[in-house]
């Protein structure tokens, strides 16, 4: 199995390959099987058990759990009613022609068997900002229903409209499995260190205009700047470095937006003294110069 790829979260545009509801019959068993792209199952009502490798997890209504590429799965309903689930298989982007299959001919059997080597070198593409496990006991079970019924309601109508359509649910449901994960500041919920790593960012927030770094950070939250990094890493998903910059970033295209500041005021006012350093910044954050950026926002206003 390929190692995924992390990219950006500004680069996903999720290619949803099949999506369908399903009435399992209470005591059926699914057998072993594996799959090649990812998949979510959203579980309605019902009792079961689902096996991912070599763990297993208990199944019941408002689940959510996710399966990656190549991992072996099986599913058994424990209960004594049926179990209603969505299920919806995808990747976060589009690999291209070279790496299509059909998911009728793979997961359905209604069509020629596809090489079975072809679909074992498949890459894998995941969101560097979170981590998604297993398995997530949601807490907006209205949001993730409605969701997934849009986005079974939407497969299988074509054309280009119903195909953006299609993405953009599959996006919107991709946002609130991150919001089940992680607080408004991009801190993962559930991390054994959350509030250091929380009270650094807010520090960052009040402070970016000065000179801050991981050992200024970690003096403050009491840990060497070694072991503060990996934390602060394993909670958000980026480096301090990374962080403040995206955060000195955005608050440079609000002034920026403001049109009352140059740029090199605007890049001193964010911490980044050297114009030319920020412009460089800037420009490699967002694709574009402060000054082009600013243009770019100004004709709405006038």
């Amino acid at each position: 199995m390929n190692v995924p790829q992390k990219v950006d979260y500004r680069l996903l545009s999720p290619y949803v390959r099949y999506v369908h509801e399903i009435v399992i019959s209470a005591g059926a068993r699914i057998a072993d099987r594996h799959i090649y792209d990812y998949e979510f199952i959203f579980v309605v009502r019902g009792e079961g058990r689902l096996r991912l490798g070599e763990r297993v997890h208990a199944m019941k209504g408002g689940d959510l759990f996710y399966i990656r590429p190549h991992l072996s799965n099986a599913m058994e309903i424990t209960g004594t009613q049926p179990m209603d689930c969505f299920a919806v298989h995808f990747d976060y982007m589009y690999l291209g022609e070279g790496h299509e299959f059909s998911p009728y001919a793979v997961y359905l059997g209604q069509g020629a068997e596809e090489g079975a080597v072809r679909l074992g070198d498949r890459p894998a593409v995941e969101p560097s900002e979170f981590d998604v496990p297993e398995a997530i006991a949601v807490g907006d079970v209205k949001g993730f229903y409605e969701t997934f019924k849009e986005l079974n309601a939407c497969f299988g109508r074509a054309g280009v409209g119903a195909g953006l359509r299609l993405k953009s649910v599959m996006l919107r449901l991709l946002g609130l499995v991150y919001e089940e994960l992680m607080t408004r500041e991009g801190v993962r919920i559930g991390h054994p260190h959350a509030d250091a790593v929380l009270e650094a960012i807010q520090y960052m927030e009040a402070h970016y205009a000065e000179r801050i770094d991981a050992q200024l950070l970690a003096r403050r939250a009491g840990f060497s700047p070694k072991y503060f990094g990996t934390l602060f890493k394993q909670a958000t998903g980026a480096a301090v470095s990374a962080y403040l910059l995206r955060l000195r970033m955005e608050q440079a295209k609000q002034l920026l937006a403001q049109r009352k500041l140059s740029v090199e005021e605007v890049g001193a006012r964010v911490g980044i003294d050297d114009l030319y350093y920020f412009s460089k910044l800037f420009k490699k954050t967002e694709g574009m110069s402060p000054s082009r950026y600013a243009s770019s926002i100004a004709w709405p206003a006038e």
